[in-house]
C-alpha cells in the first residue's frame, strides 16, 4: 500500500495500472525474477498483489475509482504517506469487516484465523486465470509461424496498411513488415518480430540489439512482439537507441492491446458487490415513531 501511493504520487497523481506495477516494482526493488514470478495455474503473482493493495486503498478513500483503467489519487491520498505498519493495520480493519460478513455461514470446524482466511481469498483471486491470461497462454502454445500471423493480423486490425508476415532469413530476422499512415501523408515503413516464449523465458538484450540493427537495415521503426517479457537490460538497450524507434510489446502489453482494440478479445459487462457501501445497512436505524 505505501508502495502504491508513493508510486501514484511520482507519476503525477493518476496512472494506468501497467504503469503502477513498473514504478512500484522500482520502488520496491523488485527483481526481473520475482516481477514477473507466476503462480502454478500461470497467474502474474506480483500484480494480483499490487491490485490487492490498490483495493483497500480504495476502501480507504485514498483512491478514486471515477475512470475505467485509471487509478487516481484523493486528494487525502495524495498527502498520505503510510508506514507498514499503518498498512497492516487498514487490513486487518477490513479483515474485521469480512470476519462480521462471515458470522453467519460460519463453521465451527473451520479453524483458521480470519487473516488466514483473507490471504487465502486473495491467493484463490491470483490463481483464476483471468480471459486475458487465457488467451496469452493459447498464444504460447501455438507454433512461431502462427503467432507471426496472429501479430501481423493485429497490426492489420489496427491500422495498419500492407501488412506482410516473411518469417524468412532474408530480411535479418524481421519476421514482417507493415506501413502506417499518417494523415493520409506520411507512410512509415515498420519492421516487427515475434518472439512465442514460454511465460518462465524471457527476451535478453542480445535479441533486442539483433532487432535494433535489422531494423536499421530495413525500415524506419519497428515492434517486438513477445508472449513473456523483457529483462530490464533489454529494455534499457531499446532505451539507449535514439536513431532506430523500436517498440517492445510484451505479453502484458500485448493483451492490453488486445483489449483495447477487441481483437480476440470481447468486452462483456460484470457486476460485484459494493461491500463498504453496504455495510452501512449493518447499523441499526432508529425505529421511525408515527404519530396516532
Amino acid at each position: 500500500m505505501p508502495h502504491v501511493l508513493e508510486a501514484l504520487r511520482r507519476l503525477g497523481g493518476s496512472a494506468s495500472p501497467r504503469e503502477v506495477y513498473d514504478e512500484v516494482a522500482l520502488i520496491a526493488k523488485v527483481p526481473d525474477e520475482k516481477r514477473f514470478a507466476k503462480l502454478d495455474s500461470g497467474s502474474l503473482r506480483f500484480p494480483n498483489q499490487v491490485a490487492w493493495a490498490r483495493q483497500y486503498l480504495l476502501w480507504e478513500n485514498y483512491l478514486a475509482s471515477q475512470q475505467k483503467g485509471v487509478w487516481t489519487l484523493t486528494p487525502t491520498g495524495a498527502k498520505t504517506i503510510l508506514t507498514p505498519e499503518q498498512a497492516r493495520e487498514i487490513f486487518l480493519k477490513w479483515v474485521a469487516i469480512f470476519a462480521e460478513r462471515r458470522k453467519s455461514a460460519a463453521n465451527e470446524k473451520d479453524r483458521k484465523s480470519e487473516v488466514e482466511k483473507v490471504i487465502d481469498d486473495q491467493i484463490k483471486d491470483a490463481e483464476k486465470l483471468s480471459p486475458s491470461e487465457d488467451v496469452l497462454e493459447f498464444l504460447q502454445g501455438i507454433d512461431d509461424k502462427q503467432f507471426e500471423h496472429f501479430c501481423g493480423d493485429l497490426l492489420r486490425h489496427i491500422g495498419y496498411e500492407d501488412v506482410r508476415v516473411s518469417g524468412g532469413s532474408g530480411d535479418g530476422g524481421i519476421d514482417g513488415f507493415a506501413y502506417l499512415t499518417s494523415e493520409h501523408i506520411l507512410r512509415t515503413k515498420v519492421g516487427f518480430q515475434c518472439k512465442r516464449y514460454r511465460s518462465d523465458q524471457s527476451v535478453g538484450p542480445d535479441k533486442v540489439s539483433n532487432f535494433l540493427y535489422a531494423v536499421s537495415k530495413n525500415a524506419q521503426r519497428g515492434i517486438l512482439f513477445t508472449t513473456s517479457y523483457f529483462t530490464k537490460a533489454a529494455r534499457e538497450v531499446a532505451a539507449r537507441d535514439a536513431t532506430t524507434p523500436v517498440e517492445l510489446i510484451d505479453g502484458e502489453q500485448l493483451v492490453a492491446l488486445l483489449q483495447k482494440h477487441q481483437f480476440a478479445l470481447r468486452e462483456v459487462k460484470s457486476y460485484e458487490a459494493d461491500w463498504p457501501m453496504l455495510e452501512q445497512y449493518r447499523i441499526q436505524k432508529p425505529a421511525v415513531v408515527t404519530a396516532k
